[in-house]
């Protein structure tokens, strides 16, 4: 096949996803990396004496976003095709991409040119700009052990760490599809919400089958706690789910973790020690907002002291709950049915029934209106352009009518895999050495349950938080202004900074004009009531505290796992001490949460603690707005010109500060 006719070697500014087929992939990476390595020694041999930064720096700028482009496509299609043409081109060319990208944050001369770049005169007198995109590029290659003698050692434990890493979500994806509940008799399913029932039944009928068939994953285990009747079942979802991937459970041993999680502890202490940090911990909080993980932890720990009021508060009520239901020896599976029961009783309303207001297309429209109103940004979709899939739509970003970026929209789950809610990056915005604009382009993967039949998507409020979390996320990498790609791209921030936007959009969701907004009756296309809206807040601010202990024993315990390893305990060890420390929430023999904590291996190891960190940092930018109107345009444009618009050339301390200061 002549290279001209591979679409994936054609010029173009989205992805021709229509034409791409799986013969594709091989030769255009061939060419690829051939031209990739030419230009390579081509830019080694001129900057030798004096590398500059078109020359040098954007000049491999233009280079990595030609790989990461193609990866994503590669990704992209091979998730979402079948077929054996899929599998082998993912084979054939997912491990050779890496390995190339590898060799070049692990190229020795293309280090010794950054450095001189770095060292030359010229360079005092970089922008803010250019120097933190200097500083990060020399990082990355110290991280990969350039300016170590350990680089063979650092490069087979980077190999085994991804290894260890993509065996652990393999591991937890078979031992999701493993268990399984069939029921004949719709009574044992007391409780359940109508919808999660029907999808149910059709999982049922997909698997050959009669009734309801009740499978395993983060969205099940949340209904059936909240809602099934049944406490048989409620038992057997918990420990299924809290023993996922064990030597424990309904699969004891079948599918464990427990090794894979050790060996990977062990190999991300090594590569951490072997670049001089005392701890994997040290190493990962390098280019983080926090200066260490002693200043996590006491912060984390500061905030675990001031929830401890309200915990006593929510154990008080729920267990006098309890005893008006008959219940006096509360098991782990009991305490968050029961809060559920008691959020309804205490407010007359429903996550559930309120969800008839919250329709995904009326309130994903609505979303995109906000963002016009608050940052003068029109969010247009596309029908011309083909995506990699039929859920997926296409929207343009336009400001004064000129395009500034693209934005792909993948709100549903997908069958017969494991997910969870994501904002991928296609493209970072950059201006090329020629001054030729690269628009960004952002995908927003929802995971958000499906409608059953022609019923519509309905969202309850932690689904609403969740497209408003990863639409924050899309916008703070849509409103860029950064020039330079490795200061522009979400995927390009610290974990502290990039979680900021999506919890401070998920704080527009707590606010009574928001949720009015951007409601409208699935049947009656009426806006919430008042007075429904009054009820559904006080429902949300009840029984709470269960959610947040969670959050902060997995903090806690992430950060102190790869702050402490080598100290001869156990992953579990560690959990169990941690999970004893924070208290409030019940606990089960049997349970081995880190085998299925999949945050340790999804890029927030010693990272988890984030949310919570951005989140005080998200209600006090968001006072500002109740201050001056959640939708006022000024305020919007002070938010996109201070944080959003910098990117990653300044500490987001200092934008906010430049944010809160400027009114």
């Amino acid at each position: 096949m002549p290279n001209d006719d591979n679409p994936l070697l054609q010029a173009h500014h989205l992805p021709p996803f229509a034409r791409i087929q799986a013969r594709h992939f091989s030769p255009a990476l061939d060419q690829i990396i051939a031209e990739s390595r030419t230009r390579v020694a081509e830019i080694i041999k001129t900057q030798a004496p004096f590398p500059t930064w078109d020359d040098l720096v954007l000049a491999m700028d233009d280079i990595h976003a030609r790989l990461k482009g193609f990866g994503y496509v590669l990704e992209r299609l091979t998730l979402t095709r079948t077929g054996p043409d899929w599998t082998q081109a993912s084979l054939d060319c997912s491990e050779r991409l890496h390995a190339y990208q590898r060799s070049l944050t692990q190229h020795r001369e293309l280090f010794q040119r950054f450095q001189q770049l770095a060292n030359s005169q010229i360079a005092r007198h970089f922008t803010p700009a250019r120097k933190r995109t200097l500083e990060k590029i020399l990082r990355q290659f110290r991280q990969n052990g350039l300016a170590h003698s350990a680089q063979p050692d650092l490069e087979s434990l980077t190999l085994r760490i991804q290894g260890a890493r993509t065996l652990f979500q393999e591991h937890l994806h078979e031992a999701n599809k493993a268990w399984h509940q069939g029921f004949d008799d719709e009574a044992q399913l007391s409780g359940l919400p109508a919808s999660f029932k029907q999808r149910m039944a059709e999982q049922a009928r997909e698997a050959g089958r009669k009734g309801w068939r009740l499978t395993l994953n983060e969205e099940s285990f949340r209904i059936v706690s909240r809602y099934a009747d049944n406490p048989l079942l409620r038992k057997r979802m918990y420990i299924a789910f809290s023993t996922r991937a064990s030597d424990q459970g309904p699969q004891a041993g079948v599918f464990d973790n427990g090794e894979v999680l050790a060996q990977l502890l062990r190999d991300r202490h090594q590569h951490a020690t072997l670049l001089g940090y005392s701890n994997y911990a040290h190493m990962a909080l390098e280019p983080e907002q926090a200066e260490s993980p002693e200043q996590v932890l006491s912060f984390l720990r500061g905030q675990l002291a001031q929830q401890r009021s309200v915990f006593v508060r929510d154990t008080e009520q729920l267990k006098a709950y309890a005893t008006t239901q008959g219940l006096r020896d509360l098991q782990p599976w009991d305490y968050q049915y029961l809060a559920e029961k008691l959020r309804r009783q205490t407010t007359g309303v429903s996550e559930q029934a309120a969800s008839a207001w919250f329709e995904l297309e009326s309130t994903f429209s609505q979303l995109l209106l906000m963002a016009r109103d608050l940052f003068g940004v029109s969010i247009v979709e596309r029908q011309d352009e083909a995506t990699w899939h039929p859920d997926v739509r296409l929207f343009e970003v336009r400001e004064w009518d000129e395009l500034i970026g693209y934005l792909y929209f993948d709100p549903l789950e997908k069958a017969n895999q494991d997910g969870f809610p994501n904002t991928t990056t296609l493209r970072n915005r950059r201006i090329t050495a020629e001054g030729r604009p690269r628009y960004p382009v952002a995908v927003l993967h929802g995971w958000l349950p499906r409608g059953s039949g022609k019923d519509p998507v309905l969202l309850d409020h932690r689904q609403l938080r969740i497209l408003f979390h990863e639409f924050g996320h899309c916008l703070h990498h849509l409103l860029s202004q950064a020039q330079y790609r490795n200061i522009s791209g979400i995927a390009e921030l610290s974990r502290d900074t990039a979680e900021f936007a999506g919890v401070l959009f998920e704080q527009w969701c707590f606010s009574k004009p928001c949720l009015i907004r951007v409601s409208k009756h699935h049947q009656t296309e009426e806006p919430l009531p008042d007075d429904i809206a009054d009820q559904l807040l006080v429902y949300l601010d009840t029984q709470t505290s269960w959610d947040t202990a969670a959050i902060l024993r997995d903090a806690l315990f992430d950060m102190e796992l790869h702050r402490s390893h080598g100290d001869g305990r156990t992953a579990q060890q560690v959990f169990d001490q941690v999970s004893a420390d924070v208290g409030h929430l019940p606990v089960w023999p049997s349970e081995r949460w880190p085998n299925g904590l999949d945050y340790l291996v999804t890029g927030y190891g010693a990272g988890i603690y984030a949310y919570a960190w951005s989140r005080e940092l998200a209600k006090t930018v968001f006072q500002r707005f109740k201050r001056d109107g959640l939708f006022n345009r000024k305020t919007g444009q002070a938010l996109r010109e201070t944080i959003f618009g910098p990117g990653d050339s300044r500490p987001l301390t200092e934008s906010i500060q430049a944010f809160l200061g400027n009114r």
